[in-house]
């Protein structure tokens, strides 16, 4: 599934803890900044990501996330018999039964599980609350720990929150069950509320704003965080996204649409791929400054030294993805903060697994990495979705989470399901290999560890 909204990063690795002064002289390097049509940051305002949090299929938190990445642990199965029942699907919906598999995903445990108290709420309360937003409030506050920032040194600051979610279907769910309509099922329901709650607890002062750009809202959220510490709107930002399918709703309608992978896997870049896996995860980013953050002395896991958004404009279709629109952005990116590909290490696909999406998002990379010479096969490439499945508006943060992971631990994890190529895809003549097993990431061309993240 592709929408039209691209994103695109530029992360640049650290040093765990944080920067030493050498390293930090490089990446605070004045860059020119030049004029182009897309909206494209960076350029000399490197931002620094002091936090992170997260929980997604089989991982409860960061670290159990970095364990099954580097295990190559396969953290999709059969949806859990507690959420909804597969067989009465199939039953009721025979053309759902003709077209995809539906019986499986990649599933949060516990995710009903929520301590209202803890947060200031009430128990009434948080039962109307869609499990998207309890479950953002969570993984802010672990991040804000992550980051070593506490109640006091939050209060009244200008800190924004960027919130990538859509409209869920929890609310579905209460009619289902008759729950009557209350005061707290509106904002229970809301999307700008998901976004507020940590602020509101916390006082924070800067922008909270609810992003829905389908498959890229993460990390279109994580753009919108990144521009406003750029341009002193805010000093601190939380940036992250939701994403929980309380039913089976969008399971039956993207089966009906054709979306759906008759694996049950993502096979992304492979020559069966034939669709993709859903999946839920939350996932959070605390970003600073980078000026700011060395100043606090504050943990720095990785550089976020250039970022940009766009449109496909007209394609295919309404969900077909764009491929020269895709690649006039990554040149930009690349081209405002002075990165030449031939520096860069790993890049995080979108990679859903599709006959139609794979071959364009391969063509639109190798076309912006055309510049990089004749060097073929030293960049990794890989997509967190072989791992966990599609988790929609979280889709973006996951990726970008696994990236700093890499960059921490200096790894390279496995791509999963991939044994042959797709037949459209020219590896042998491309920058790009897809990894197969856990790897060192070492530096290429003696520079510091770079990766590159998309997100559509």
């Amino acid at each position: 599934m592709s929408t039209m909204q691209h994103e695109r990063l530029i992360l640049q690795g650290v040093k765990e803890g944080s920067i030493s002064p050498k390293l930090a002289k490089e990446l605070l390097l004045a860059l020119p900044r030049g004029e182009g049509k897309e909206s494209v940051g960076g350029g000399g305002m490197d931002i620094a990501v002091i936090g992170m949090a997260c929980r997604l299929p089989g991982a409860c938190n960061v670290d159990e996330f970095y364990q099954n990445l580097l295990a190559g642990k396969d953290c999709v199965g059969p949806v859990p018999k507690e959420r909804w029942d597969v067989g009465a699907i199939y039953a009721a919906e025979p053309e759902v039964r003709r077209n995809q598999d539906i019986g499986e995903g990649g599933f949060l445990e516990n995710y009903d599980c929520f301590d209202p108290l803890f947060f200031n709420l009430s128990p009434r309360e948080a039962e109307y609350m869609a499990p998207q937003q309890r479950l953002f409030l969570e993984e802010s506050w672990h991040a804000l720990e992550d980051a070593g920032l506490t109640r006091k040194n939050l209060n009244g600051i200008n800190c924004a929150v960027f919130a990538g979610c859509d409209a869920g279907d929890y609310q579905s769910l209460l009619i289902e069950n008759r729950v009557a309509a209350e005061p707290d099922t509106m904002m229970g329901l809301a999307n700008s509320i998901l976004a507020s709650r940590i602020a509101y607890l916390l006082n924070l002062r800067g922008a909270c704003i609810a992003v829905d750009s389908a498959c890229s809202s993460s990390l279109v959220a994580v753009n919108l965080a990144c521009q406003s510490l750029a341009v002193g709107e805010s000093n601190l930002a939380i940036a992250g996204g939701a994403m929980v399918m309380a039913t089976s709703s969008f399971y039956v309608m993207a089966s009906k649409s054709g979306m759906l992978s008759k694996h049950g896997r993502c096979r992304t870049f492979d020559h069966e791929a034939d669709g993709f896996v859903p999946g839920e995860g939350v996932g959070t980013v605390v970003l600073k400054r980078l000026s700011d953050a060395q100043r606090d002395g504050d943990p720095i896991s990785g550089v976020i030294r250039g970022w940009g958004a766009n449109q496909d404009g007209r394609s295919s279709g309404i969900t077909a993805p764009n491929g020269p629109s895709q690649t006039t952005l990554e040149k930009s990116v690349y081209d405002k903060v002075g990165v030449s590909p031939t520096t860069i290490g790993y890049v995080e696909a979108h990679g859903t697994g599709t006959k139609l999406g794979d071959p364009i998002e391969f063509e639109a990379l190798v076309d912006a990495f055309d510049d990089s010479g004749s060097e073929k096969g030293y960049c990794a490439l890989g997509a967190v979705k072989s791992s966990v499945g599609h988790s929609l508006a979280a889709a973006g943060i996951t990726g970008l989470i696994k990236v700093l992971l890499g960059l921490r631990h200096k790894k390279i994890f496995p791509s999963l399901h991939f044994e042959k190529a797709n037949e459209l895809l020219d590896f042998a003549n491309s920058p790009f290999y897809v990894p197969g097993e856990s790897k060192d990431w070492e530096r290429h061309r003696n520079v510091p560890l770079r990766a590159a993240t998309v997100s559509y």
